[in-house]
Order: C-alpha cells, then structure tokens, then sequence
C-alpha cells in the first residue's frame, strides 16, 4: 500500500488509448443506468462494471471478455510509477452527468479496508469543474484533481467525492487494488 498520491498524463501505451478510443467510447460498450452513484445517495449514474466488489460477484462468475484490456491500463501505471498490486477490487467505467438531484457525491471511500485507487479521466468533458475532491481527516479539502483526458490519478483509502458535470458527461474509469 502506497500513501502518496500521483497524477500522471502520460502513462497509457497506444494500445491502451486505442482500446479506450475504440471500445469504451463507442457504442460497443453498453453502460447501464445505477440507481445509486454512491449508497444511498438516490442519484442515477450509467456504469459498466468490468469486475464488481467481490461481494456482488456471482458464485459462478465469469471475468470480463476484455478483462485483460482494462488491466493492462492499470498494468501502465503501476509499471510507470514502481507500484506493485497483487488484487484488483473492482473495475468499473462511470458516466457521471447534470441529474437534478445533487451537484456533488457524498463524501465516501470505495472499501472500509485500506486500498489504493486509480482513476483514469476517459474524455474531456464540456465542464472541467466537475473535479474529484480529497479531503483529509478532518474532512477539510486535500486536493482536488480536475478531469482531463488520459489523466491519471492514484490515491491511497482517502474520503473524496465527485463535482457532478452541469453539462455534458464525464468519463472516468475506476479501479480499487491492493
């Protein structure tokens, strides 16, 4: 487990843009609307889940038919930046946009149990205020990271939460490891 945080704009081989140009932000990826974006909250978001929590896998789960594709991004990273994983928690691609509920998320962390979290910003969305906030143990702002495309950001179990997009919609792909 890692405790700094790093930003990187330049970690994704070709093969990984092209994967994410080609597969994730096109029709072939089907996302699906989630009644929550975080628990409880009541804000619909659209999400394709590629590894789910454990605890919401199926007793026969079968993995991902591009599985790989998506570990080969975090793979990009972790390689880059000297960082070794030996689990991966949850995948999952969010399509966060305006839903006239909430301008932001709760604040939250992705597991109870220490964890480390990339996020990969997919597109350029039309607002870049829609930000990823940290905040520290007293709940007060740490950091903010402002979408741009092909940013990647890691960051060790931190409360955060997410300025939802005004307009337009905002990619990002998520993992959780250890």
């Amino acid at each position: 487990m890692t405790n700094k945080i790093i930003t990187d704009n330049k970690f994704l081989s070709d093969q990984s843009k092209n994967f994410i140009e080609n597969f994730i932000l096109t029709n072939k990826c089907p996302f699906y609307v989630q009644h929550e974006a975080v628990g409880g909250d009541n804000t619909k978001n659209l999400t394709h889940t590629v590894l789910p929590r454990e605890e919401y896998r199926e007793k026969n789960y079968e993995p991902h038919i591009y599985y790989d594709y998506f570990v080969d991004i975090l793979s990009d990273f972790c390689s880059k930046h000297d960082i070794k994983f030996y689990e991966i928690l949850r995948i999952a691609i969010n399509i966060s946009y305006y839903n006239g509920v909430t301008d932001k998320s709760p604040v939250h962390t992705d597991h109870e149990f220490d964890h480390n979290q990339l996020l990969v910003y997919l597109n350029d969305p039309l607002d870049k205020e829609s930000k990823t906030v940290l905040l520290d143990n007293n709940n007060d702002v740490y950091k903010e990271f402002y979408p741009e495309k092909y940013k990647g950001v890691m960051f060790s179990k931190m409360p955060h939460y997410v300025i939802y997009p005004r307009v337009g919609e905002r990619y990002i792909l998520v993992f959780t490891f250890r």
